[in-house]
């Protein structure tokens, strides 16, 4: 089993829909089984909970909820206090949440790997050759966004032939 998460704030309801996206493009490009983790707050309409749930139903997969105004207030509150003036600036609140990303929320499941992934991230690979590469000295890795993605994504023929990316010499 594959386990991929996100962090969604969605305070007027509309960025729910690229992390729909995003978990879409999970489920058309992987063969294997794979459970979604949404770490989101109250800004998460019941609404688009059940799409969420429905794309997961659709592709034969899983999603799971974890909802931080319920299970920790106190760590989001604190958040909230200590990095007030990010929050009105560029990120939101849900940025912050791959920072709780450890192993007390998966504890009924003994999950020790995760792979996060920020909502407007468009998988076109399975994502079991990243789940798959060896960590095993390692608690983390990351991957810096154009370093990694931008080579491959020119390379992307429907990206070349739509004109969305610039062909580099």
């Amino acid at each position: 089993m594959i386990h991929v998460c996100y962090g969604l704030y969605d305070k007027d309801g509309l960025y729910s829909k690229y992390t729909g996206t995003s978990i879409t493009s999970i489920f058309e490009n992987t063969k294997e089984k794979v459970t979604v983790h949404i770490f989101h707050d109250n800004t998460l309409t019941p609404e688009n909970l059940n799409n969420f749930s429905r794309i997961a139903e659709n592709y034969n997969q899983a999603v799971k909820f974890y909802n931080f105004d319920e299970l920790c207030p106190e760590k989001i509150q604190y958040l909230r206090e200590k990095l007030g003036s990010v929050f009105e600036s560029r990120f939101s609140v849900g940025t912050f949440y791959r920072l709780m990303v450890n192993k007390d929320f998966f504890q009924p499941e003994n999950i020790s790997k995760i792979i996060y992934l920020d909502s407007d991230t468009v998988v076109n690979l399975d994502i079991a050759e990243l789940w798959n590469y060896n960590l095993e000295n390692y608690a983390l890795a990351a991957v810096p966004k154009i370093d990694a993605t931008h080579g491959y994504m020119v390379k992307n023929k429907y990206l070349l032939n739509t004109g969305k990316v610039a062909v580099e010499d």
